[in-house]
């Protein structure tokens, strides 16, 4: 599920607006089924991903948390959170490009060779990975204390304004939000603003400028001129579908009660290469 298709806009988050606003508690809870029902639209599976993702970072931080826990015992368990959740991302992303180097190397070598499997990368799990380990990491250097109930760390893993693309959100940033937030007409009101001007932008300019630079890519030998315009439109292509979905993150974020940090500031008005990295994906970036 996109948050451009008619399913999302017409269905999926009126309903989910109108049960938030109604329960009386449990609202972590519930967005934590709905996020889950959100990412799972794709591939019901992926799901148990990032719920093994969560509950791994959630055990270790319990152990770097505990009143008392040695030194060796949190790193222990820091260590076995990263390796958990860098392991589990390099094997989806990275497999079958290792493996099928390592099988041409084998080959030179008259060695075996190692299974290729037929591996589908899910969406979204670079950004639900820095975000969980984000979660540990954040225990371990003493910046949050350990959460309190699991819904509050699944709530912020799989919070689905953010899920799919971002922005990378720490978890130091939302853990007073997801303990306590306040909900205000003006904070609705903006959010549904915010998620205009991201759809607008994604919509009304970053596919018309990808329908420009496919065309022209798709070309056999284009002129000087067009290649020109093809480049200037995927540049513009790549900054309004980054800067719409992010916008439309943070407009969603402010519907449920979240303050999401920008995650683009005019980048292509940068004067240095430096200064382009500190406006362009801040949240990755950071």
């Amino acid at each position: 599920m996109v948050f451009t298709s008619h399913i999302f806009l017409f269905y999926f988050l009126p309903l989910v607006l109108l049960a938030y606003y109604l329960l009386p508690r449990g609202r972590n809870w519930f967005l934590t089924i709905v996020s889950y029902v959100f990412y799972g639209w794709w591939e019901p599976w992926f799901v148990l991903l990032m719920m093994f993702s969560t509950v791994l970072d959630f055990v270790c931080g319990g152990v770097i948390g505990a009143p008392g826990a040695s030194g060796r015992k949190r790193k222990i368990a820091l260590v076995a959170a990263i390796c958990g959740d860098l392991g589990l991302l390099a094997f989806f992303k990275y497999y079958t490009f290792t493996a099928e180097n390592l099988n041409r190397l084998a080959a030179l070598l008259g060695g075996g060779s190692l299974p290729l499997l037929d591996i589908v990368l899910p969406i979204g799990i670079s950004f639900y990975t820095f975000e969980s380990m984000s979660y540990t990491i954040d225990v371990y250097r003493g910046i949050v204390r350990q959460a309190r109930r699991f819904s509050d760390i699944s709530c912020f893993v799989s919070l689905f304004p953010h899920l799919v693309a971002g922005p990378i959100v720490r978890y130091n940033v939302l853990a007073e939000q997801i303990a306590f937030r306040t909900h205000t007409l003006d904070k609705s009101t903006a959010g549904i603003a915010m998620f205009i001007l991201g759809f607008a932008q994604k919509i009304l300019l970053a596919n018309p400028m990808g329908k420009v630079a496919d065309s022209v890519f798709g070309a056999g030998a284009p002129l000087p001129i067009d290649a020109w315009v093809g480049v200037v439109a995927y540049a513009f292509q790549i900054y309004f579908d980054f800067s719409g979905y992010s916008d439309m993150a943070i407009g969603l974020g402010r519907m449920f009660g979240f303050a999401i940090p920008e995650n683009f500031r005019s980048p292509y008005r940068a004067e240095s290469i430096t200064d382009f990295w500190r406006r362009w994906h801040i949240s990755l970036s950071t």
